[in-house]
């Protein structure tokens, strides 16, 4: 009981050092276990009679004087490393309550060891026997435990968890929120108060939007119901002091105190979503530009083919209308190619405005271009008027930029589907045939 008395001695002081005696911690099982190993080593060298002898009652100790030579060592020794380990954490702390409380255990362990001391010189002297001296050394071991006791807790020497936890708490980087079962904020964390500042604690769950559109106290009830650890969300953040936030929240359910609550850790990860909402811009912009002519914003020929093979799986009648703008060529070289392609942009604007929900219009090229009419509601008889009732729109509406006017003339070629082909080829083939001989003969 002795030697490990002595070896808690050490550790308490190893501990109370700090960063300066941070290194001995490592030597702390070589500490425990150095006494009794040689303990161990005297039971099993030695005869327990020898140890032990029970025919001395003169005063004088029992023990093997060897015996009693290395106990007697080992607390002597370990009292003075305690002590140096004091010294030391006195010399190299900064701060005066640790100086304080240092100098105050120098005084208790020399008093200590005085009393050690004093107790043994009168044993050998036999100023007193064994029976007492054992006696006294519980004494004043019971004396300096209440000394340590009353210096615990005057300087608060022992590591104080729950201010590290405090510390860790409000230096967090994320913003960190203790919560109710209700949803009622009853701690913020300073990141937490930046972000919120200027809301009442109760009206902050009112700012929290979930990306699913739940609520919070709805979160919290799930969490409550699963009691699976820690659940991770998407929510976003919106006041009128600070931009909008994107937020990953981990809410963790904490049991075991006096009420349930939870923690939410709340990371700010707006740039990264916002780089997410980029790529997607981006992502979508060039699915548009590989599907649309740059020019005329109207799908190009890789989609209208796309589109066909779409359209001819729906077994649907639609036209395919194959158009090529008259004499476009003078324009470029009477009013430049500026003019020129403002003036394929016009035409543009009125296929879009001529194609119904169901129809497509994309430019081949140049100056030719198609058009995909569906012709689901309309009889196989009434095609003709019905394709030519669209495109008479393009007659009706010349070209005007400032005082020129350049009129709109075009060739076309009309193929059905599914009477003249079932094939995107074939469609294009027997349009573009028909196309050619409208121009020949002169006929739109």
């Amino acid at each position: 009981m002795l030697l490990f008395v002595i070896c808690f001695l050490v550790h308490l002081c190893i501990l109370m050092g700090g960063s300066a005696t941070q290194h001995l911690k490592r030597r702390l099982p070589i500490i425990y276990a150095a006494p009794f190993t040689l303990w161990l080593i005297f039971l099993m060298t030695m005869d327990h009679k020898q140890l032990y002898n029970v025919d001395i009652t003169d005063g004088r100790s029992p023990l093997d004087p060897l015996f009693l030579l290395m106990t007697l060592l080992f607390v002597a020794g370990y009292i003075l490393l305690s002590a140096v380990i004091l010294s030391v954490t006195w010399y190299r702390t900064k701060e005066q309550k640790v100086k304080k409380a240092s100098r105050s255990l120098l005084l208790g362990l020399f008093s200590l060891f005085a009393w050690f001391v004093l107790v043994t010189l009168m044993l050998q002297s036999m100023l007193i026997n064994t029976r007492y001296s054992m006696i006294l050394y519980f004494v004043g071991y019971l004396m300096w435990a209440v000394v340590l006791r009353h210096q615990i807790g005057k300087y608060h020497i022992m590591p104080d968890y729950r201010k590290l936890f405090h510390i860790l708490f409000k230096s967090a980087p994320t913003a960190i929120m203790l919560l109710d079962r209700q949803g009622i904020v009853r701690e913020l964390n300073p990141k937490a108060k930046r972000w919120f500042e200027g809301i009442k604690a109760e009206e902050i769950p009112q700012h929290i939007e979930f990306n699913n559109g739940i609520r919070l106290p709805e979160v919290l009830a799930s969490l409550d119901q699963q009691r699976e650890g820690t659940t991770h969300w998407e929510m976003r953040v919106d006041s009128d002091r600070m931009d909008h936030v994107d937020l990953i929240m981990n809410l963790d359910l904490v049991e075991g105190l006096n009420e349930e609550l939870f923690v939410m850790h709340l990371t700010d990860v707006t740039s990264l979503k916002n780089t997410e909402r980029k790529l997607l811009e981006s992502e979508q912009e060039y699915k548009h530009l590989a599907l649309h002519d740059s020019l005329t914003d109207l799908y190009n020929r890789a989609a209208m083919e796309e589109y066909l093979e779409r359209k001819i799986a729906q077994h649907d009648m639609f036209a395919l209308v194959l158009i090529d703008l008259d004499n476009f060529k003078p324009v470029n070289d009477t009013y430049g190619h500026l003019i020129g392609d403002l003036y394929l942009k016009h035409i543009a604007r009125i296929f879009k405005d001529m194609s119904g929900p169901n129809d497509l219009a994309a430019r081949m090229g140049g100056d030719e271009f198609v058009l995909i009419i569906s012709c689901a509601e309309v009889s196989e008889a009434e095609v003709d008027e019905f394709i030519n009732q669209r495109l008479s729109l393009l007659s009706m509406h010349s070209f005007r930029n400032e005082n020129t006017e350049i009129p709109i003339t075009y060739s076309s070629g009309v193929s059905i589907y599914p009477s003249d082909a079932s094939n995107v080829t074939q469609l294009l083939k027997i349009a573009d045939e028909a196309m050619y001989k409208a121009k020949r003969t002169g006929r739109a």
